[in-house]
């Protein structure tokens, strides 16, 4: 108890701190609005030359197909095949992820380390990807002493592996969390509404819900994502030291969602966790800030920055990331034709440009989201006017509105957009 008291004191001074110098630098809306607008490419700021680089998207889950190759397999050689540097998978036994055209195998037990040993895993690691992350699950909220070590050594073990076998290849893996803070609120529902007012109501993807106030046990829950992210740095680290001449690189990352409640004094992993716990990126699923101007995005961006705490190996750098954003094409009014969506991608792609945001991971290449929620975890293929529109390609075989817009952008890398 002591220890943890201690814990909430430090996180009190640094929160506080960081608010005093936030009120000392902050931008006007009108001012951050100007940036981003500078560095859209559709206003004619220049394309970045590694753009391919930063733009990714992630596989998993998709309601469709296209070919007999196995599931996971066909959708990162698209992706590939379409020019993209960055992707995203989930290091996961659930085949339920990865089901179509697929003979998995697994057994119970199996660890991580072989997981990422499996063909169809290494089938995709040795696509000419230059970042690849990783969702990998865990513990988080059960955290217990031995549940630590536990995970704090199938990470070690995986970051060794893939260390040595890549270690003559120049590409980055990144290990992290889903969404961190609904793992900190023990799901997505109506529980999961955490707020300083409760009773309001709020629009969720599975309709309207109200906010419920602050659990008691928020510090506990605190505590336990912090020591499993502590075990997960701990072991990526250690593997690192005992390779330090692979040209492989591999990163571990926390990975937030709910950094504007954080922003507002919610207890969350940006306000409470990333102060505390050393980390070599950040990553943000970010649909809590998708704002139409793009301010929110922004304003998040920094915070995180100022909130983390950066591993020595860092050297410095503070790196966020949006490890998740996405517009579904066919869900919201205003948001379902292609000028109303590609001009919202272009000023979310200025707000990434303007602070240097290293990695953009779309959601997704092929849409998860039925707009009947009872098909979500129906493993029949659905058709385009059934989903929502988290896509680059629709289940027709045509390319999405962000997927034409994206398309744009890497085939003007290094140039301005005419």
């Amino acid at each position: 108890m002591k220890s943890l008291i201690v814990f909430l004191l430090i996180v009190s001074f640094v929160s506080l701190a960081w608010g005093q110098d936030l009120q000392q630098k902050k931008l006007s809306d009108e001012c951050i609005t100007e940036i981003i607008e500078k560095h859209r490419p559709l206003k004619g700021y220049r394309v970045p030359a590694d753009i391919e680089h930063r733009l990714g998207a992630t596989h998993v889950g998709g309601k469709y197909y296209f070919t007999d190759e196995p599931y996971i397999i066909e959708g990162a050689r698209k992706l590939s095949e379409m020019g993209y540097g960055v992707i995203k998978l989930w290091l996961t036994k659930n085949e339920r992820q990865y089901p179509y055209n697929s003979d998995w195998d697994l057994s119970k037990d199996v660890t991580l380390k072989e997981l990422a040993q499996h063909p169809y895993y290494q089938t995709c690691f040795d696509m000419p990807f230059s970042t690849i992350a990783l969702s990998v699950g865990g513990a988080g909220l059960r955290t217990t002493p031995e549940s630590v070590a536990r995970e704090e050594k199938q990470i070690y073990e995986l970051t060794k592996y893939l260390l040595k076998k890549y270690k003559d290849r120049e590409v980055n893996f990144i290990l992290h969390n889903w969404e961190g803070d609904w793992l900190l609120r023990g799901g997505t529902g109506s529980h999961a509404r955490w707020s300083r007012n409760p009773g309001q109501p709020i629009d969720a993807v599975d309709g309207q819900r109200h906010t419920v106030a602050v659990p008691a046990d928020s510090m506990l829950r605190v505590n336990a994502m912090s020591k499993w992210f502590e075990a997960r740095q701990k072991g990526v680290s250690r593997a690192r030291a005992e390779n330090p001449n692979s040209k492989c690189k591999v990163y571990h990352a926390i990975e937030a969602n709910k950094v504007l409640d954080s922003m507002k004094g919610i207890p969350g992993i940006a306000s409470y966790v990333l102060p505390n716990v050393e980390v070599d990126m950040v990553s943000w699923s970010s649909y809590d800030g998708m704002d139409p101007d793009g301010t929110d995005l922004f304003r998040g961006i920094e915070y995180l920055r100022n909130q983390m705490k950066p591993t020595p190996y860092m050297n410095g750098d503070r790196v966020v990331f949006l490890g998740e954003i996405g517009i579904p094409e066919q869900r919201y009014e205003g948001l379902t034709e292609k000028d109303a969506v590609i001009e919202r991608w272009d000023t979310y792609i200025g707000v990434c440009l303007a602070l240097d945001v290293p990695y953009i991971i779309q959601w997704e290449l092929y849409c998860n989201e039925p707009k009947n929620e009872k098909f979500r975890r129906v493993l029949e293929t659905r058709k385009t006017d059934e989903m929502r529109g988290f896509w680059l390609i629709r289940p027709d075989g045509t390319q999405s509105f962000v997927g034409q817009y994206f398309e744009k952008l890497l085939k003007n890398s290094g140039e301005k957009i005419e």
